[in-house]
């Protein structure tokens, strides 16, 4: 599991994008480390076009020998939830977030859209607050003011290595009705990026 865990971060990595933090809750910048604003300026342009074109590829590609970590769970609102809600539906969009993290609380409306759009797809929306375990009044905040009503999960045990192992937030995975991960993203989207992501899977599975 932790080689797999490596080979999809390294690969979520590759399909990062600009509006994200890093693990430590600061917020992050592709050309943060260039010399001047002129290169500085050109490198987002690069980036941009870059995290567009990772994210069609990364969320198409097949990545059967890659699992989501099983797990039994509680959500944040206080409810008894398990891997076999994959089971439940064609493709379910896993939304890894932090209520500490600024391009995460503001995706989560977007996700909230999304879930509601997608049901008749059979696609379902499940986040999983990274600091639920340590600051569940913050992270419920940010569900409550939103009006959230997909699944978020407290993460643990395995779900929980997985987690820590990312390097950027939001993070963002796509299971199938197996547990496997097909696709993933780093950063934040709006509903019209999600929609177009999602779409692309679907017609990928037929």
């Amino acid at each position: 599991m932790k080689k797999k865990i490596l080979v999809l971060s390294f690969a979520l990595m590759m399909a990062a994008s600009i509006s994200a933090c890093n693990a430590k809750g600061t917020a992050s910048n592709d050309a943060a480390s260039t010399q001047s604003q002129q290169a500085e300026s050109k490198q987002d342009d690069t980036k941009q076009a870059e995290s567009k074109e990772a994210d069609s590829k990364q969320a198409s590609s097949e990545q059967e020998d890659i699992k989501f970590p099983e797990f039994n769970a509680k959500t944040v609102a206080g409810e008894e939830i398990s891997s076999d809600i994959f089971k439940d539906s064609k493709l379910t969009v896993v939304n890894i977030w932090g209520s500490w993290c600024g391009p995460c609380v503001h995706e989560i409306p977007e996700l909230q859209k999304l879930y509601e759009n997608m049901k008749e797809k059979n696609v379902n929306v499940v986040g999983i607050a990274q600091d639920s375990g340590s600051d569940l009044d913050a992270v419920k905040e940010v569900l409550d003011k939103n009006n959230v009503t997909y699944h978020n999960i407290i993460p643990e045990g395995d779900v929980e290595g997985f987690v820590m192992s990312l390097q950027a937030f939001p993070t963002t995975v796509f299971i199938d009705s197996n547990g496997n991960i097909i696709g993933g993203i780093q950063g934040a989207r709006d509903l019209e990026g999600f929609t177009k992501i999602v779409d692309e899977i679907l017609a990928k599975q037929g």
